[in-house]
């Protein structure tokens, strides 16, 4: 229950930023930066540096960085009520709304062999533009060995299970009547 919390949380926050006049190229560079930045995460959770000090450094990372102000003040007040942990998640699911809203819908692509991955794709695309059939799809692809052949792909709330592993379950289930 406490992770649906902050599932929702972090969805309603980003609804917030997106509503905000802030752009996609500024979030994209925000989140960007706390993840090739380790240190800079680390600094902003410290729990022993108080909110005045971080405010403080938060304020000229965000001017240096030339952020603007919505996006400064929006960082200022996750960084105020303890939320610093959220922020890349917040801004991930920023900019999937935002693809959301252009059509463009984010589907993670289970696949075994490297060399399949392009037709693996194809396939799933193909499958998915029937259940979403006027959106484009940006794949997320992961490699999981597995499942043993094919590929699975998730998008939304929908899972279409192409794998090996995944025919094989069915096949157990239709043999002892599951």
């Amino acid at each position: 229950m406490v992770r649906r919390m902050q599932q929702t949380a972090v969805h309603n926050n980003a609804v917030v930023l997106s509503e905000l006049p802030v752009e996609r190229s500024e979030v994209s560079s925000v989140l960007a930066m706390l993840e090739s930045e380790p240190l800079y995460m680390e600094f902003l959770m410290s729990p022993v540096i108080f909110y005045r000090k971080k405010e403080t450094v938060e304020k000229k990372i965000s001017k240096a960085a030339g952020l603007s102000k919505a996006m400064t003040d929006f960082l200022l007040v996750m960084i105020k009520n303890h939320n610093e942990r959220f922020i890349p998640d917040i801004l991930r699911e920023y900019l999937r709304i935002e693809d959301e809203k252009a059509g463009i819908l984010t589907a993670e692509l289970y696949y075994v062999d490297e060399s399949d991955l392009e037709a693996d794709k194809k396939k799933a695309g193909a499958s998915l533009e029937k259940l979403f059939p006027n959106a484009r799809f940006n794949f997320v692809a992961k490699q999981d060995k597995a499942l043993i052949g094919g590929y699975l792909v998730r998008c939304k709330n929908y899972e279409i299970d192409r794998s090996y592993k995944g025919q094989l379950r069915q096949l157990q289930n239709k043999l002892y009547g599951r």
